[in-house]
Formats: C-alpha cells, structure tokens, sequence
C-alpha cells in the first residue's frame, strides 16, 4: 500500500487549523453586552460569534413620561439572539413616581418583552417621586413575581445604589455599573464601561464582566425558569409540602407579604386560585397564599 505523505500532512495540518479555529471560536465568547436601538442594526451572526449573553432594552420610562419611548429596536434585536442562539435577557429603564406607578410600569414591560427572554431586568438609576424609592423598587419585583418565574435582575450604578441605600436582596441577582473601579457595592455583574467594542455592532457599546457564578443562573434553560408548572387543582390529601423556601401573601397577587416559610414545611391547603397574571396559588387554611409553581412544592 503506497502512503500520499504529503497528501496525509495536509489532512492532519487541516485537522489542527480546524480544531484551533473552533477553540478559538468558542473561547472568545466571553462577551456580555447591553445593547438598545442606539447600536442600529445589530449583525447578529457575527455578534454571536463573541457573545456569551445579551441584554435588550424594551422600553424607556411608560406612558405618561415626558420622554416614554419603546425602543423600536426590541424585537428585531430578540429574534437576532434567539436565532443566533445568544442566551438574552430584557430591560426597562424605569421612571416609575409612585407605587402605583411601579406596578402598571412592572406590567407594562412584561407585555412588551419577548416570550424568549431568559430574564427581566429592573433597570432602576432616574430617581422621580417623592415617596420612598426602595417602595417602588419593591413592588415593581412584587409585581413581576406574579408575572413570571423567570430571573429577575436589579441593575443600577453604585453611586445611586449608595445615595438612595436601595436594598435589591429579593431579586434574584444585582448588575452594577461603575466605570472606574469594581462596584463597592454588591453585584453579580459588573458594567465595566461604556466603550467596548463588539463584532457586528457598530460603533461603542456597554459591556459587563461576571463577579459571581450566579450570572450563570439568569440564563439557565431548566424548566423551573422558562416554562412554569403549577398545580391547577387541590391535593386529594389537602396537604403540600414546600420544596424550597417561600412567602405566605394575604392577597392572591401577592402584593402583601406575610412572611417567610422554611423549605420542608408541610402546609394545609383549601383552594387553588389564579392571580390577575393566571399564575396558580395556594389558599392556605389561614387564608393566605402562596405559589402553587411544582419548583417550589410537591
């Protein structure tokens, strides 16, 4: 059998070159940019070719501000990283005035966000009424949990952060802009600057750097985040177990919490209910409610 050295080297250094373009490819997908209708029109395959994960603007402020726009780049920048396979989540700029306002605010930003999103981000730096801002802060996420079981993220920059002493431990993760330094403040994601550069979008762009493995969490494709599955109709024993830890509410659209119940707790329960979101809950024989998502009991 006569062996073609040559024609073997060839396949070999082909095999190497095919192998280092493909690490490469994937190594440089280290990338996390926030990106609005102020990129234009976004190249997404080339993007996903750096990014790791997106976040998309939905809308600025709500009906009734002055400067209330939805940003008409939303859909077409969500259907680029779905197609593209670039993990996303979703923003609103908010400039909520009161609580009231918070809530339409929070309902308003679910609507207009993409089904495909992987996580909501409460993007909270426009200080506007003059009630307490950690109120509105509160029932914005209070709102969105009635929505959704996805993520939910607090971004701001750490000197609104520290001047305001916002308190976001109840999100599910914090996104922290400082320009200079590493955030003095708690954050799982660090806007590092505004400068940054990405292939396929033209011009500057926010980039952010990961501090802790709960970034990973946001985007996560288990079922317990993209699809909700609940318990639509009572136990035959009127009795559940909670899985993980979880709040009582006095309202159906949990508005009012009550308090806080440990995992493994085994809990009565008289009716099931539909909130003004159509997420399921409990009715607990003390009258109060919690969720009937399977995540979270059995």
């Amino acid at each position: 059998m006569t062996i073609n050295f040559k024609k073997v080297a060839g396949l070999f250094m082909g095999a190497i070159a095919a192998f280092t373009l493909g690490t490469t490819a994937y190594a440089s997908k280290t990338k996390i940019a926030d990106v609005s209708q102020y990129q234009g029109n976004i190249n997404w395959s080339k993007a996903s070719k750096e990014l790791k994960m997106a976040i998309i603007r939905v809308q600025h402020g709500d009906n009734g501000d002055a400067d209330f726009s939805i940003d008409t780049k939303k859909d077409v920048n969500a259907a680029g990283a779905y197609k593209y396979k670039v993990p996303f989540g979703q923003y609103g700029y908010a400039e909520f005035s009161s609580v009231a306002d918070a809530k339409k605010e929070a309902r308003d930003f679910y609507k207009r966000s993409s089904k495909n999103a992987r996580f909501y981000v409460l993007d909270n730096e426009h200080r506007k009424g003059k009630g307490s801002e950690q109120s509105y802060v509160n029932a914005w996420l209070s709102t969105m949990r009635s929505l959704t079981n996805k993520p939910l993220v607090y971004y701001s920059y750490q000197n609104y952060v520290n001047t305001y002493k916002i308190n976001y431990s109840k999100f599910d993760g914090s996104w922290i802009a400082n320009y200079s330094t590493k955030p003095n403040v708690k954050a799982d994601l660090w806007q590092y600057t505004s400068t940054g550069r990405v292939s396929g979008i033209t011009g500057n762009v926010d980039l952010s750097r990961v501090l802790t493995s709960k970034v990973a969490n946001w985007y996560s494709t288990s079922s317990a985040h993209v699809t909700p599955s609940y318990f639509t109709n009572l136990p035959t024993s009127k009795k559940i177990t909670t899985t993980k830890a979880i709040y009582q509410y006095s309202d159906k659209n949990f508005k009012n919490r009550i308090k806080k119940v440990a995992a493994g707790t085994s809990l009565s329960v008289t009716n099931v209910v539909k909130s003004d979101g159509n997420a399921y809950r409990f009715q607990l024989a003390n009258g109060n409610y919690i969720t009937a998502n399977k995540s979270y009991v059995h």
